[in-house]
């Protein structure tokens, strides 16, 4: 959950969970809650922006045969989603992964934060790196389209409550 002081706005949850999981990690930093905050503070300013789409894309591209969510390497993968298509997100190559059969049978058409929080269990902190980005990204653009960035949020689990409604 974000620091206290962090508005519980769709723009901010966004900065922040992509501050911790793609600027901070990548520096070495993951519990560094000073540095992390700080990334934040600079997204929100505009002072840095999210990456694009290109790093994601790139590392499908390198593993087309490794599962994007539990990383294991399999002859059938196919492609997911990692946004739900009932969200009206537009189609492209922004919105896959690569996936086993067992995690795309799984995750189907579901909300990734769902999916994997609620259903698989496990901790909002290990969502893996290139669906998670994907997933913000997509979240802050689908908001900003619909012009609910400053909407209230509580969560990461709510960044598409405002789309298509």
């Amino acid at each position: 959950m974000p620091a206290p002081f962090v508005p519980k706005k769709v723009e901010d949850i966004i900065y922040y969970y992509y501050a911790k999981l793609v600027i901070a990690p990548s520096a070495g930093l993951q519990r560094n809650y000073g540095f992390i905050i700080d990334t934040y503070k600079r997204l929100k300013s505009g002072d840095i922006e999210m990456s694009h789409y290109d790093r994601e894309i790139q590392r499908v591209a390198e593993t087309p045969n490794e599962c994007a969510f539990c990383g294991s390497r399999a002859r059938k993968c196919q492609p997911v989603h990692v946004v739900p298509k009932s969200l009206g997100i537009p189609p492209g190559m922004h919105n896959l992964v690569i996936a086993c059969e067992d995690c795309a049978k799984s995750k189907q058409d579901k909300d990734l934060i769902y999916w994997w929080c609620e259903e698989l269990g496990k901790p909002r902190d290990e969502v893996p790196r290139v669906p998670l980005g994907l997933y913000l990204k997509i979240a802050y653009e689908m908001n900003k389209v619909n012009f609910s960035l400053k909407k209230k949020c509580n969560g990461l689990a709510e960044v598409f409550r405002h789309i298509n409604g």
